[in-house]
């Protein structure tokens, strides 16, 4: 076991994996610290074999989150038990998203004009305000400005507890001092949401009225227990909001490296075709989740080689996105890639795959949309000097070191 590599995994898992793609190709065995050994893969055969394996769990591989979650959240159930929670929450992120439209936009206009100009900002703090109140409101739906600002407060204190992945990583660090370590304010700070959440949940059930995502948990999950349905909320706030605002740093690092796909992204009409595929392109180049993780039920194949029970499997999409064989000049920043109606099957999947297709992806897609095209129509900015957009990791996501610092130069007319 290579405690190297394990540190190198954690710390800059981009440079580690192109490494490792130069020396060992697209499929090869590591060794980690904290998972064992473990079978890593972007051949995009090897993936779509993985999509279809019937011995391959999911949950059982998010392990690290699960002091964080709990144990019966979507994303760490398996089976059935997956599945009927996908037929339940899934259908929320794909209702009343356009009457959602009109408020992320104000919200985007809003808390760009707290920017004076001339000031620096991250890309990532910006999105990360602005997705938080659009989140806050689909959420919880209509509600007045004193209850929005203070479910936002839980919200972000709980996911701002640490940055650190070691201390989300490494078990030794779950020690509760109350304030004095990351993990006791970690906790204090989630059971100060969780109490937020169950007092919202207590008034739904209450009341048959009411808008937004919880509610109608409450309401058409009527056999699921309070704990489970705030474990559902603490999974949709960590992968709904800290994901998109992560993957809209890259994107606006790449585009304003890009003059010529900046000004193709102004020219263009509602439809935002070239957007999406400049969205699309940067999630290729830097996708936010390195990889999924599998978990082999018994003594399995999976690409030739022999997984033992209980062994990780990572279909890794930041080595499957690099892939020359798929993606020619794969360093390149090409966003007429994905303007040719091409799928990628296996090769591109920064969303997920198969049955654990994230179920906000078109929520998500939607709000990074919308904040893209209000911020670039109505300012001019400009990439700090010298930011150089470094991957660094925050809990399971990577992003840009700084979030892609910018400066706002003025407005457009």
């Amino acid at each position: 076991m290579s405690l190297r590599d394990s540190v190198r995994w954690l710390r800059d898992p981009y440079a580690f994996l192109d490494e490792a793609r130069e020396q060992r190709g697209l499929t090869f065995w590591m060794d980690l610290a904290l998972a064992g050994r473990v079978l890593v893969t972007g051949d995009p055969e090897v993936v779509r074999e993985i999509v279809a394996h019937p011995d391959l769990d999911a949950g059982q591989g998010i392990a690290a989150l699960r002091a964080i979650l709990g144990d019966r959240s979507l994303i760490t159930l398996d089976g059935e038990d997956h599945a009927a929670r996908r037929r339940l929450v899934g259908p929320l992120f794909r209702r009343d998203l356009e009457a959602l439209d009109e408020f992320t936009i104000a919200a985007a206009r809003e808390a760009l004009g707290e920017i004076a100009p001339g000031r620096t900002f991250s890309v990532y703090d910006l999105a990360r305000r602005i997705s938080l109140r659009a989140i806050v409101r689909l959420l919880f739906g209509e509600t007045s400005r004193e209850e929005a600002a203070r479910a936002e407060r839980r919200v972000d204190d709980f996911l701002l507890s640490f940055e650190s992945p070691w201390v989300l990583f490494l078990r030794p660090l779950h020690v509760n001092l109350g304030p004095l370590t990351a993990w006791g304010r970690a906790l204090r700070n989630r059971r100060r949401l969780t109490d937020f959440l169950e007092e919202r949940i207590t008034a739904a059930r209450r009341s048959k009225a009411g808008g937004g995502a919880l509610a109608r948990i409450v309401r058409e999950g009527t056999d699921l227990p309070d704990d489970e349905i705030v474990s559902e909320i603490l999974a949709l706030l960590l992968f709904g909001h800290d994901t998109g605002a992560a993957t809209l740093a890259w994107a606006f690092a790449h585009i304003h490296r890009h003059p010529e796909a900046l000004q193709k992204i102004r020219d263009e009409t509602e439809e935002h075709v070239y957007l999406r595929a400049c969205l699309e392109e940067s999630m290729r180049l830097c996708p936010v989740v390195v990889h999924l993780t599998r978990v082999a039920r018994r003594e399995t194949r999976i690409g030739g080689e022999t997984v033992p029970a209980g062994t990780r499997v990572f279909p890794s999409a930041y080595l499957a996105q690099r892939n020359p064989e798929v993606f020619p000049e794969p360093d390149r920043f090409l966003p007429e890639r994905f303007l040719e109606g091409r799928t990628f099957e296996g090769a591109y999947f920064p969303f997920g795959f198969g049955a654990r297709t994230c179920i906000g992806r078109h929520f998500v897609m939607r709000q990074m949309i919308l904040l893209t095209s209000t911020i670039l129509r109505h300012a001019d900015l400009a990439l700090l000097p010298g930011d150089h957009a470094r991957p660094v990791r925050r809990l399971v996501l990577i992003l840009p070191e700084g979030g892609t610092r910018m400066v706002l130069r003025g407005w457009r007319p």
